[in-house]
């Protein structure tokens, strides 16, 4: 059971460091320099965990998916018929919206709150001995 929660709670970091690797990436072989540097920064944060550089990514990741919930709403609102076109934009968006939230919402709790909960831990057991 905590090894699931580990791995849940390590799936943002990896799931933004695939996706800045992707986003970066343009055939045939370059990379855009301000994706090299948030990918940089995603792994500096991997290896030195900083409470406010977790948060701070995590915040600034959901209010970019928030602008793409946006996005996604106005182009959906193009479609006269909802067609084929539309369905597909609706589930593809949708699932790639949710699964960036879960990521986002995951990378706040983890540099938010699980924090303060270990720091919680240690002084309760702190004053029993």
């Amino acid at each position: 059971m905590k090894n699931k929660k580990q791995l849940f709670l390590q799936f943002p970091e990896y799931y933004l460091l695939i996706l800045t690797i992707l986003g970066g990436y343009t055939p045939p072989f370059s990379f855009n320099p301000i994706f090299i540097g948030i990918l940089g920064m995603l792994i500096l944060l991997m290896i030195f965990k900083n409470k406010i550089v977790g948060i701070v990514l995590g915040s600034l990741f959901l209010l970019i998916n928030l602008y793409m919930l946006g996005a996604l709403i106005s182009e959906l609102s193009e479609f006269t018929v909802f067609n084929t076109a539309a369905k597909n934009l609706v589930f593809v968006g949708f699932t790639l919206w949710s699964l960036n939230m879960l990521a986002a919402v995951t990378m706040i709790y983890k540099y938010a709150f699980m924090d303060l909960k270990r720091n919680l831990l240690v002084t309760s057991t702190e004053k029993v001995f």
